[in-house]
């Protein structure tokens, strides 16, 4: 269990750090090229246009990870550390406000399921041992 909550905090530090960084790219005292760089990194990465086929065995996904990465990296070194210090601030403050939110709508969410799963336990109960009579 320990593990599956490590994974769940470090998705959700990069998460933060990721929200954190177009919040940063929003800010006025950050220069207009640093946006164009994540949104270029960004359109890359989704982008069915690859500098080597993702068909290639390990080659195809290695170039994507490597393109992403080093343009998050260089975003990160054009940002300042006042203003990147700012913007996880913020995200930190935006992202855990929901994130009770979304706890209850898990919560309800399963909720819904058990009582669906229960309807259907009782009404196959109920025809089992009804046409058995």
């Amino acid at each position: 269990m320990t593990q599956l909550t490590t994974l769940r905090h470090k998705t959700q530090e990069i998460n933060t750090e990721i929200y954190a960084l177009y919040l940063a790219t929003r800010d006025s005292r950050v220069k207009w090229y640093v946006g164009l760089l994540l949104a270029f990194v960004l359109g890359y990465a989704i982008s069915p246009i690859d500098l080597i086929p993702d068909l290639k065995a390990v080659f195809g996904f290695i170039d994507d990870v490597v393109v992403v990465a080093l343009g998050v990296h260089l975003a990160y070194q054009l940002v300042s550390k006042n203003v990147l210090g700012q913007a996880r601030l913020q995200a930190y403050q935006e992202l855990c406000s929901h994130c009770e939110a979304t706890a209850a709508a898990y919560r309800i969410v399963g909720y819904v399921w058990v009582l669906a799963a229960t309807f259907v336990a009782v009404f196959l109960y109920k025809l089992l041992y009804m046409s058995m009579l």
